[in-house]
Parts: C-alpha cells; structure tokens; sequence
C-alpha cells in the first residue's frame, strides 16, 4: 500500500508494459495505490514448462507483454474500474489515475490468464465483504505489476530450508522466489533465521 503514492512506469525492455508503486517521503498525492498479489503455481507454468527453471521467467515476460498490447502498444497501462473487473464488464470511461504515461481502457477481465483473473476477483469479493467501500467503480484495476517476486525459485529443503545442495545458504524472500511483498518477506526471512539458529544449536 502506497498512501498518498504513485504508480510508475518499470519496464525494462521494449514492448513490455510493468508497473509499480511508490510514494514520495511527504505521502501528500490525492492518490493512493496497492499491488495486489496472487500467487503462481506450478500447475500455472505447465505451457511453458519447455523453457525449464525459466518457466517462470517466460510466463512473466508473456504477462508483459500482453500488457503493452493491450495498453495500445505504448507505455500506456491497460486499465479497467475495480467493479466491472469483477463482474466483466468492459469501462467505458476511467477516473484520474496517478499513472503519468496516462492509461488506456482495456478489457482486463478479457486477457488476463484465466488462473489470475479467477484468484484476483475472488480477492477483491472478500475485500468488498470485509471494508465497506472497497468494492467501488471509483476504483481502478491496471496492469500489470509482474515482478513483484522472482520468477526463478532458489531450490531449498522444504523443512530445513537450506539449498538442496550448497551448505550455510538459506534462500528466502523474493529474490529467492518464494515471497511477494514486505509482509511474507518479513515472515520467511524469520523463518529461516530460526532454522539458522536451530542448526548452530544442533552443532
């Protein structure tokens, strides 16, 4: 959650559209901006499983690009009001957006991966059920923030959470692949510091 943030343009390759958040020190935007995230299974990277380890990789450089498509071929981000996503409706118009490269209405409901689509609405449903408002036109849903954990995991012990194969080494976090956002980083880097405190006890 950025209050009173920004959403920035974070490509880093032509014809790719990747968006995050940020928010300047003074938090005084009219804005406020979330990434909301869902997770990617195994069963979700089964089409690109040629591609191996990097399956990840090529369904997030896929992701983006169908978002550069849809935006209109420009850094323009596809975006769509938070009411009609969920009840796949295309938005005939769109509300002010902090979004400088400016946004371009886009059936996200339509192009989306099914898997995404299915796990976002659900989402936004219990959010609308448990604060009043939030399930609002007023809202806008863009896209895509597609990097908001590696796409190529780390192998790791699933118990101990050391490497399979590399000793002393403990990957956690998002640069390992295995969280998306502060909260769940926060948390597995806990976890493997009691594993790491548990092995030292051990020796």
């Amino acid at each position: 959650m950025c209050p009173g943030g920004f959403i920035v343009p974070s490509a880093t390759a032509q014809e790719e559209v990747v968006v995050n958040g940020m928010s300047p020190s003074g938090r005084n935007s009219p804005y406020a901006n979330s990434g909301i995230v869902v997770e990617i299974k195994q069963e979700d990277l089964i089409k690109y499983s040629s591609f191996g380890v990097l399956a990840g990789l090529e369904f997030q450089k896929e992701l983006e690009r169908e978002a550069w498509k849809n935006g209109g071929h420009t850094q323009r981000a596809p975006a769509q009001r938070l009411s009609d996503f969920v009840a796949g409706n295309s938005s005939g118009s769109l509300p002010k957006v902090s979004y400088f490269p400016g946004v371009t209405s886009s059936p996200l409901h339509s192009w989306l991966p099914k898997t995404i689509g299915r796990r976002l609405r659900d989402g936004f449903r219990l959010f609308g059920q448990v604060m009043k408002g939030y399930l609002t036109n007023d809202a806008v849903v863009l896209g895509v923030e597609s990097r908001t954990s590696s796409p190529v995991r780390i192998p790791r012990n699933p118990e101990k959470l050391h490497h399979i194969r590399i000793s002393g080494l403990y990957p956690c976090g998002e640069g390992s692949g295995y969280t998306g956002g502060i909260v769940s980083s926060a948390v597995d880097g806990m976890r493997a510091a009691e594993a790491i405190a548990k092995k030292v006890l051990e020796s």
